[in-house]
């Protein structure tokens, strides 16, 4: 948005920018389901128009000599490719929130496991061959300078032979992906509450819906809590460091669960082998195994690098670990109304 308004990035008007790029996905997820479900459809048209170009047109564009020096960070290989990892898994979380709104979808038991599969590998594929194509197009050297911080843009006016008019084109398609990309964060951070509140693990209020069949108080304490955590992350720092602190925090407080989640799977099965014979159970074992180290490098690998100052470098820690104690009381509260949750059956 910056390469439009606010060119000098003041602090202040950064973060009205980015409240009303907030409040914008809120208001039409708060308008109710179906235009929540038209502005998705939409965006993502935007947004896999350049991508496609990118990663097909663009591999034409590719010069072999540009891939090399691939590491200009200054730090360790190894590092350097944990860091790459912390920040690129952001484009790949939400296709396994799917479920999290199976209220919303129809059929969900058929279509939710087809779009988190067909979902992952097409993101993957789009993903994988623009990033090549723009590694292939631009020097690294040049990518890694902090006016180029936009390198699929920069890329489009290489691919096009110069000028700004492609670069221009890319910003506004980002634009209108970061919009529908939030417009369907806020709608799942949003059924998170609305199902833990119908299970009686968050209060009442948040399982109330609305005339418009959207849970309006999910919506807007979603959004409350997104706005003090982007305002607060701009306290003395950039906007490229306010957008990596913001997802690596994202990444932190979903590793979480996915390491937790792993575990389970674990007991489980381990549970369900001494008691009967399973089938599948080596593979299921390996991959829980597998998913439980990733989640634990991915947490380590989750601090800002890139940053100068302590605070800023484990940022992400401290704005995930403030977000998971405001649970805290919440969880305290509610315990004396929770039920035990029916045995899980064994796996078959």
């Amino acid at each position: 948005m910056e390469k439009f308004v606010n060119t000098g990035h003041v602090a202040g008007w950064s973060i009205v920018i980015a409240l009303v790029g907030l409040w914008i996905p809120a208001a039409v997820n708060l308008s109710g389901v179906k235009n929540t479900g038209a502005v998705q459809l939409w965006t993502s048209i935007i947004k896999y128009v350049p991508l496609a170009i990118m990663s097909t047109v663009g591999l034409f564009a590719i010069s072999s000599g540009n891939f090399s020096p691939w590491n200009v960070s200054g730090e360790s290989d190894l590092r350097a490719i944990g860091s790459a990892m912390a920040i690129c898994l952001f484009s790949y979380l939400g296709v396994e929130a799917a479920a999290v709104a199976a209220a919303k979808v129809r059929d969900p038991e058929r279509n939710i496991g087809k779009a988190t599969l067909l979902g992952t590998l097409g993101a993957s594929a789009v993903y994988l061959l623009s990033m090549v194509a723009v590694f292939g197009t631009v020097p690294t050297a040049e990518l890694a300078l902090d006016e180029n911080k936009a390198s699929y843009s920069v890329a489009a006016d290489a691919m096009v032979g110069g000028g700004t008019w492609a670069g221009t084109l890319v910003a506004l398609a980002v634009i209108v992906s970061g919009i529908g990309a939030l417009n369907g964060w806020i709608m799942i951070c949003a059924e998170m509450p609305l199902a833990a509140a119908k299970d009686g693990l968050f209060p009442a209020a948040f399982g109330r819906i609305s005339r418009r069949g959207v849970p309006a108080i999910s919506i807007i304490a979603s959004t409350v809590l997104g706005s003090v955590a982007m305002a607060v992350s701009f306290m003395g720092t950039s906007g490229a460091t306010v957008f990596n602190t913001l997802v690596l925090m994202t990444g932190i407080t979903a590793a979480v669960p996915y390491a937790f989640s792993a575990l389970a799977q674990l007991k489980w099965r381990l549970r369900d082998r001494r008691e009967l014979h399973t089938p599948r159970f080596a593979r299921d074992a390996v991959v829980a195994v597998l998913a439980l180290v990733f989640s634990v490098l991915f947490i380590w690998c989750s601090r800002n690098t890139g940053a100068d100052n302590w605070y800023e470098v484990w940022g992400p820690f401290l704005l995930a670990g403030i977000a998971m104690l405001l649970g805290i009381p919440v969880y305290l509260r509610m315990r004396t109304r929770m039920t035990d949750p029916p045995p899980v059956p064994p796996y078959h």
